[in-house]
């Protein structure tokens, strides 16, 4: 169930399943299950495949983001470039947690559909700039 909007409501955990498909050249796609916690500002997304091994983990503070594969790590300046170098796309981080929590927060390019949160989905769909993205989530 969303949280009301306060300092103490940035941190939260979510699980469940995401699909991600852009329309780049090559295509991505992306479906796996997740764990997310943390906000906006500063949290940790596990990511595993369907047989629940951990594809990778992204960890975020202010001061950069962190992409744990396997052995191998790599740092990037904010979570929203790792984002970008991981799926092709630039997604709109902070506005996610908005939306998770049920706030159709505006992002250009973006439409968002917050209203079928009560059973657990969202979806969201870049139009632009190119490449146009899905982003199907649903929550456990």
């Amino acid at each position: 169930t969303p949280k009301p909007s306060s300092a103490a409501s940035d941190v939260y955990k979510r699980q469940g399943r995401i699909s991600l498909q852009v329309q780049s050249d090559p295509p991505q796609q992306l479906n796996a299950s997740f764990a997310l916690q943390g906000g906006a500002q500063q949290g940790q997304l596990d990511v595993f495949s369907p047989f629940g091994t951990t594809l990778a983990t992204l960890q975020w503070t202010p001061q950069e983001a962190v992409l744990h594969q396997g052995n191998q790590q790599q740092r990037f300046a904010s979570i929203t470039v790792l984002t970008e170098r991981l799926t092709g796309a630039q997604l709109p981080m902070t506005e996610l947690f908005d939306w998770l929590n049920g706030q159709p927060t505006a992002v250009e390019g973006w439409q968002t559909d917050v209203s079928q949160l009560g059973s657990g989905w969202l979806i969201a769909t870049r139009t632009a700039p190119a490449p146009g993205v899905l982003l199907k989530i649903k929550l456990d």
